[in-house]
């Protein structure tokens, strides 16, 4: 992805319309998001009163952060976004706790120039952002992190991720449009039909600039960029909880 790509990527999300169904939106389509904000938080390996300093790298509405701090009381945070609104719409989530957050808005290509003052972290997190990044993109932002992070710091990423085998990612597909099928009906009493969820996804994927890996890729890079006692901690189909130490 060009910086004018990520840009793009950012403005789609800088929309109202997106925004006031966001969090609605990824219970539909992401029903784990919940368990894997607490896998992250689980594997982080701090007692709950530590002063912990950490990045979330694409806050969005503030979900994956608000969980942080939440566990991790005297926790301060750097929460990170590339559109402005989305950071809005966290502050709101996050108004109790707003003295413990430092929000910067930035995409990852611009975040070493523009966020000079961060280092010596205790972790890096991320939670449905990265997928927007290529591969090279990627493996330069992991490097980035490495060099912030404390030694025997962490780096915990929740995300989307390509099957190696097109037959599993048909698959996988195929469960996630089933699902989403369901949760319209509960969650948005919308009645949709596979073909026309399978559409949408598609268009969703295009608009928001996906571009996913494999889980087997993902972990190759953060060990490319020296990540150690790095691992797959949780994953189902499409989802994964992956990560490593400095």
């Amino acid at each position: 992805m060009s910086e004018n790509n990520q840009r793009e990527t950012a403005y789609a999300f800088n929309n109202s319309d997106i925004i006031a169904t966001y969090d609605l939106d990824m219970d539909v389509w992401h029903p784990n998001r919940k368990h894997m904000a607490l896998i992250a938080c689980e594997i982080l390996p701090f007692d709950s009163s530590e002063n912990i300093r950490i990045l979330d790298l694409g806050v969005g509405t503030g979900y994956l952060t608000h969980k942080i701090v939440e566990t991790f009381s005297n926790a301060s945070v750097v929460a990170i976004d590339a559109a402005e609104m989305m950071i809005d719409k966290a502050k709101i989530r996050l108004k109790e706790q707003l003295g413990q957050i430092t929000f910067k808005t930035t995409t990852f290509q611009e975040l070493p120039d523009k966020v000079k003052d961060v280092s010596g972290l205790d972790a890096v997190v991320s939670a449905f952002a990265l997928h927007h990044l290529e591969r090279e993109e990627k493996l330069k932002l992991f490097q980035y992190i490495h060099s912030i992070l404390k030694p025997d710091g962490w780096f915990i990423n929740c995300d989307i991720f390509n099957a190696v085998d097109p037959a599993n990612e048909a698959l996988y597909r195929r469960l996630l449009y089933k699902g989403t099928q369901e949760r319209s009906r509960s969650l948005k009493k919308e009645e949709k039909s596979l073909d026309y969820i399978a559409s949408e996804y598609t268009s969703k994927e295009k608009r928001d600039g996906d571009n996913p890996l494999s889980i087997t890729e993902e972990t190759q890079l953060l060990t490319e960029a020296g990540f150690r006692m790095v691992d797959c901690f949780w994953k189902e189909y499409r989802e994964a909880v992956y990560g490593g130490t400095k």
